[in-house]
């Protein structure tokens, strides 16, 4: 059973935001004693024109070549940007140049326990390099710590739990043991329009079996506005952490609480931690 973090892996782009990232990745990995992976990937683009005649035909060489070059450039700053981050620390840097970033990061998690990414969208964003960390909680097999533009530093020392008893739940909170073993109080919080307190309950004693300070929180409230119910705890215990499960069926349906996923991944102004 996991209870604590070997290797962290960091998503980077050429924004500011991803230095500020890396800060954080670096501090984490710092704390628990792990490696720290900086990644990024993108395809060159390559434009297409019309009429497809030889002349086109002719030109391609040179376009991709120009779209190689370009890519690389765009690597190059996304490198200094996480070199920048982590303050001459020492750290892998992986990248490639013939796959989308969100697919090869969900290859390079294999090499590691956890997955730091940007919240997305922002005025920032990435058009090259980056990506949507819904897809890496899709595929990528590995909790997926999504921060807000601009932290640079996670204590955990409050964290929320949001309670409901689905697969993706009892995996996130799994999954987080090694911020719980470290906090100083994990609120698990059922929500919703039928709040599962029995199975949250159950939950609070497993943490408390692993010399976790956990507490339980209930509250009953409209399903469609759970996601902002459970934020709205989160700033009222003053936690800066929240961890869930996600997409427990689909994409296009999410497990628990209205959307919630889709929700915390655009709204939360604290770290959010997802497990699939």
């Amino acid at each position: 059973m996991t209870t604590a973090f070997s290797a962290i892996l960091v998503h980077i782009d050429r924004s500011e935001a991803s230095e500020t990232r890396a800060t954080l990745a670096a501090d984490l990995a710092d704390r628990f004693g792990a490696k720290l992976i900086g990644a990024s990937a993108a395809q060159p683009y390559i434009p297409v024109y019309a009429p497809f005649g030889e002349s086109f035909l002719a030109l391609q060489p040179d376009l991709i070549q120009t779209a190689r070059e370009q890519s690389e450039r765009d690597m190059s700053q996304a490198e200094a940007r996480f070199r920048a981050g982590i303050g001459g620390r020492e750290a892998t840097w992986r990248h490639s140049l013939t796959t989308d970033c969100a697919a090869f990061m969900a290859v390079e998690a294999r090499a590691a326990d956890l997955i730091v990414a940007g919240r997305p969208g922002g005025k920032d964003a990435d058009p090259a390099l980056g990506l949507q960390p819904a897809d890496l909680v899709m595929t990528a097999g590995r909790p997926v710590l999504v921060v807000p533009p601009g932290a640079d530093t996670l204590a955990a020392a409050r964290i929320v739990l949001g309670w409901k008893d689905t697969r993706e739940a009892r995996r996130a909170a799994l999954d987080a043991l090694p911020f719980f073993k470290r906090a100083q109080e994990v609120i698990v919080a059922a929500l919703g329009a039928d709040p599962d307190q029995n199975g949250a309950a159950e939950t609070v004693a497993w943490l408390k079996g692993h010399g976790v300070a956990a507490t339980l929180l209930a509250e009953k409230g409209a399903e469609a506005n759970a996601a902002d119910a459970l934020l709205a705890v989160a700033a009222r215990v003053n936690a800066d952490l929240v961890v869930v499960g996600a997409f427990g069926h689909s994409r296009m349906r999410e497990w628990a609480f209205g959307g919630v996923t889709r929700a915390l991944l655009t709204r939360a102004n604290i770290p959010v931690l997802l497990s699939h």
